[in-house]
């Protein structure tokens, strides 16, 4: 059972009062991408000091045998197959300092998008995801038919060093067409529309980490997410 981690602190109130420009002009970007192209990446996104932090967790929580394989569907009908799904999980629960800055950086990123955008958003699910070498996962939306409470997706990277023959990118489809590679580069951050951008995670020749999330809405259903300029 994992928990979906909701945030109500003013994080924006206090963005803006403590005149941290840097941080208000990465977060805009990532909108102006979603507004233009459905999706964003944005390299140097976090601090190494987080990024550092979040990989030793990841690694410490695989050495105690903490993460489980990942399952595809949803709810009850949620079932492992690996060579759809080759990941394994810990959802986030916040119990870390290193988790609590991550989810706070995110809490931040979802009051600007409902500022800016009327997205509704009022939550987020996250987890870390571990590929072991050979692994990937099959062509995807985040977004179930029937059923789009997942809104808008996030993917932060936590690999250091990683090398282009590691493998392991997120590839980007439009109309089955690749239009982005994305390495799994520490401090990189991945957002898209989760029921738009069809997406894919290449065969990994190394161990990959990363934390993938979800902003959520509460109502059940719901038509296409609608984006304007403002």
């Amino acid at each position: 059972m994992h928990v979906i981690m909701t945030y109500r602190q003013p994080y924006m109130d206090k963005l803006q009062d403590s005149d941290d420009h840097g941080t208000l002009s990465k977060q805009q970007s990532v909108i102006d991408d979603l507004v233009q192209d459905r999706f964003s990446i944005r390299p140097d996104y976090f601090s190494a000091g987080l990024d550092t932090a979040l990989y030793q967790e990841l690694q410490e929580h695989r050495r105690e045998h903490r993460l489980r394989a990942a399952h595809v569907g949803k709810e009850r009908q949620r079932v492992h197959i690996s060579t759809i799904r080759g990941d394994s999980i810990l959802w986030l629960n916040g119990d870390s300092a290193a988790q609590r800055s991550f989810l706070d950086e995110m809490e931040q990123l979802r009051q600007l998008l409902n500022q800016r955008l009327f997205l509704g958003l009022v939550e987020l699910e996250a987890h870390f995801a571990y590929y072991p070498p050979g692994a990937g996962y099959q062509k995807h939306l985040d977004s179930f038919r029937n059923n789009n409470l997942r809104r808008v997706s996030i993917i932060a990277y936590l690999n250091p060093a990683w090398l282009e023959e590691d493998g392991g990118e997120l590839l980007i489809y439009k109309d089955d067409e690749l239009i982005a590679k994305v390495p799994p580069n520490s401090s990189t951050l991945a957002c898209f529309i989760s029921e738009e951008i069809l997406h894919q995670v290449a065969t990994t020749r190394c161990g990959r980490a990363s934390i993938a999330g979800w902003f959520r809405v509460r109502e059940i259903g719901g038509g296409v997410v609608r984006i304007v300029d403002t």
